[in-house]
């Protein structure tokens, strides 16, 4: 039997990234996003499945336009917060920060944001699992996705992303460094709903060629990049997708 796998993509600027890293890289003018590149792999989500976009919601209005078409698509838009920093450790400013980063895109894409996936996979320090899975209710999701499981007393549903020995294999950023076969047979023996994770700097963005790199931080976030969309491309191909909102249902 196929498993089910759900494929995601986490909607963030690479450059915007390396500054938070504290590594200024200068982004070119006109440097494509991505997202084209993927929408031209996943097509419509009738085809071979939808794919969920963790978007950043400061980072959405610079792409709203391929996010658009991306969810006419079909495909589906979740939060993966209003910017791409810490959670807040105080429970009121942690349900305000969630709750920006949903309605940032609800009002700019005028579709509904079900699901939330924190930046680092963090839980804000002193909330512990429970409580920071009882805020991110209050801020209005239906479901989570990172690394931790509450279970049954979890008042939103969680869909995990795959991870073997505490490693998150499911992520495009390890993915680029194994085998396919490898993270296929992860798949395999995964629990329903197996959640990948990629970057939609993976697919066609402008990123600098690591030969004119000379920070050892910069070039090992580009290291293996260009293996990316073929990894994506074959589990699609093998397993299809669905989208978050509908998994583990």
């Amino acid at each position: 039997m196929t498993p089910r796998v759900c494929l995601t993509v986490d909607v963030e600027d690479w450059y915007d990234g390396m500054a938070v890293l504290g590594e200024s890289v200068a982004r070119p003018a006109g440097a494509r996003t991505g997202l084209t590149g993927l929408a031209e792999l996943v097509g419509e989500a009738g085809e071979r499945g939808g794919v969920t976009l963790f978007t950043v919601g400061d980072y959405a209005p610079s792409v709203a336009s391929e996010l658009s078409d991306l969810a006419a698509r079909g495909h589906e838009i979740a939060s993966h917060g209003p910017d791409h920093g810490r959670l807040p450790g105080d429970p009121a400013a942690l349900v305000s920060w969630l709750a920006r980063g949903r309605t940032e895109l609800e009002d700019l894409l005028q579709v509904p944001v079900r699901g939330f996936r924190s930046p680092r996979f963090d839980v804000p320090e002193g909330l512990g699992l429970a409580h920071y899975r009882d805020l991110v209710a209050e801020a209005g999701f239906e479901y989570v996705s990172d690394t931790h499981r509450l279970g049954e007393r979890s008042p939103v549903r969680e869909l995990p992303v795959l991870t073997r020995h505490r490693f998150p294999a499911g992520g495009g950023s390890y993915q680029r460094l194994v085998p396919v076969a490898v993270t296929s047979a992860l798949v395999d023996s995964a629990a329903d709903p197996a959640v990948l994770y990629y970057h939609s700097y993976d697919f066609g963005a402008t990123l600098p060629a690591i030969s004119t790199i000379r920070s050892w931080g910069v070039a090992k976030q580009l290291m293996g990049r260009g293996r990316v969309q073929r990894v994506f491309t074959a589990m699609l191909g093998r397993y299809g997708s669905e989208v978050c909102a509908r998994a583990g249902r």
